[in-house]
């Protein structure tokens, strides 16, 4: 997906950023529970397979993806320099990253299957409002930047859920391109967001952005059930 055209081209979408982790502050256990969001249910049906690979964020947050997936940021890193981040295009820059099948398109540029990551920052503002705007954005470059003759890409409206017990927000969408499309262009681009609710030094709501962009609808891609699995694991570590 990332693409020289691969869920598209992400059209420069992932630029190196020189953005640094941050440390996101969790909700208060001094807040007023009255005014606090309450989580909705787990996504995860159960803890992720055994032979997974965990990848952490600095801020506890941490999800798990197949033994083959690549962890770290999604092309080499220079001998002696840190992760910079990855600029997903849409006001997010990631990292905790996580690619599968990287340069399967032959075309220039860069191309995968699957990509994940986690903000390097906490987003300030509320986080049913992040999943949705985040979602809009993907949306809007999946359909003007990432395609040669667009594609139709509905946006749900932000699910309720729970991210070991955090107040989160998630919206899955899917879409679909319209022909022609090239060779590193598949019929169905999925992109998910979770925004988990935390809060900035001075108590001002935030959230950290985990995002995922996948291919579908082709031979090679990641199978569904896998991609729904990366996105379930989602969750706290608590002792780190």
């Amino acid at each position: 997906m990332l693409r020289s055209a691969g869920a598209a081209v992400v059209a420069g979408a992932l630029a190196v950023s020189l953005t640094g982790c941050a440390l996101l502050s969790r909700e208060s256990d001094d807040d007023d529970e009255v005014d606090r969001p309450q989580p909705g249910p787990t996504l995860a049906a159960g803890p992720p397979p055994a032979d997974w690979q965990d990848v952490r964020d600095a801020s506890g947050l941490v999800y798990s993806v197949p033994p083959e997936w690549e962890v770290g940021y999604p092309e080499p890193i220079p001998e002696g320099e840190t992760d910079p981040g990855t600029d997903w295009g849409s006001g997010y820059v990631t990292t905790a990253n996580a690619i599968a099948g990287r340069d399967y398109c032959s075309l220039a540029g860069m191309s995968f299957r699957a990509l994940t990551g986690i903000t390097a920052d906490p987003v300030p503002g509320d986080a049913r409002d992040q999943a949705a705007s985040a979602s809009r954005a993907m949306a809007d470059s999946i359909d003007r930047y990432f395609t040669q003759a667009g594609a139709d890409v509905p946006v749900p409206e932000p699910q309720s859920i729970g991210v070991s017990g955090v107040p989160a927000w998630y919206v899955s969408l899917r879409a679909e391109v319209h022909p022609p499309r090239n060779i590193c262009t598949p019929p169905t681009i999925r992109f998910d967001t979770i925004a988990v609710s935390t809060r900035t030094p001075d108590g001002a709501p935030a959230s950290l952005v985990f995002v995922l962009m996948a291919d579908e609808d082709e031979a090679g891609v990641q199978p569904s059930e896998t991609i729904d699995a990366v996105v379930a694991s989602l969750r706290y570590d608590n002792t780190v």
